[in-house]
Parts: C-alpha cells; structure tokens; sequence
C-alpha cells in the first residue's frame, strides 16, 4: 500500500491580475481577508530548479485549518510557464500527511518517472519545498514541505 495522505491544507491557484482575484474573492466569494506580499525577497537567494530567485507575487487566505494561495508571476519561471501554457488555474495542492518529503518525492518519481515540477532549495542546497509531479497521473502537482 502507498502513502497516505488526509485533507487538503492548501491551494496554490495562479492568476494573471492578482489584485483584482483578489477583490472578486473578497466582494464575491465572501473569501477574506488577504496578505499579499512579493515572494521575492525571501526567494532572492533560494536555488530554484536550475537557477536562483523565485518570480511571483502572492496573496495568502489563512482559513480554519486550510489556506489558499493565489500567485502571479512577476518575470519568467515555471509560475509564467504555467500561466501561458494553462491560463489561470489551480496549481498545486498540499495535504495532510505523516509522509516525509524524501518519502512524497520518492513516491512520485517512482510513480511518474520524473523530478519534482519545483524544485526549491536553501542556498547551502537543503531541500526547503518541492512540489511532486504526478500531473500526468492524477491532475495534482502535490506540494511538500522538507520540514514535513
């Protein structure tokens, strides 16, 4: 039997005009309120993937036992990627789990033969946050955290 995994913690949905999903979440949804912030200076020096600095700008919805983050992209990488390829959409999904990130990053490249989409280490090369790929095999880009 696999890994098991329990509720969703979180959503990372990426969006072209974050300002303005976020006043729809708000006045709409009755979803609120936000922090919104740039990821960029504490990503500034993190190794990502093949190079270094991560280039979005996020708003975070802390709820009861879940949060949602909205992110859009403020220069090339994998955010913009997927904004080009995918338009505005669900992203990532983190959930509850026991499992380890070595453990969720394992599963899933043994499951879809491919390294994590994210890949995000502190600069002495530690793991800090990989988002595993198993969008061919469950639609999911599954977030785990190395402090898991």
């Amino acid at each position: 039997m696999g890994l098991k995994f329990g509720k969703v913690l979180h959503l990372g949905i990426v969006v072209r005009d974050l300002e303005k999903a976020v006043k729809i979440y708000e006045e709409e949804l009755g979803i609120g309120p936000w922090k919104i912030e740039s990821a960029s200076p504490f990503f500034d020096d993190k190794l990502v993937n093949d190079g270094v600095g991560l280039n979005i700008r996020t708003a975070i919805f802390r709820g009861e036992g879940y949060e949602i983050e909205l992110c859009t992209p403020t220069g090339p990488g994998v955010f913009q990627e997927w904004l080009d390829q995918h338009g505005p959409s669900l992203h990532h999904v983190k959930l509850e789990s026991d499992a380890t990130y070595e453990e969720v990053v394992g599963m899933a490249e043994r499951t879809s033969g491919r390294k994590p989409y994210l890949d995000v280490r502190w600069p002495d090369g530690k793991p800090l946050v990989a988002y595993a790929d198993l969008l061919e095999e469950t639609g999911l880009l599954l977030e785990i955290g190395a402090d898991q």
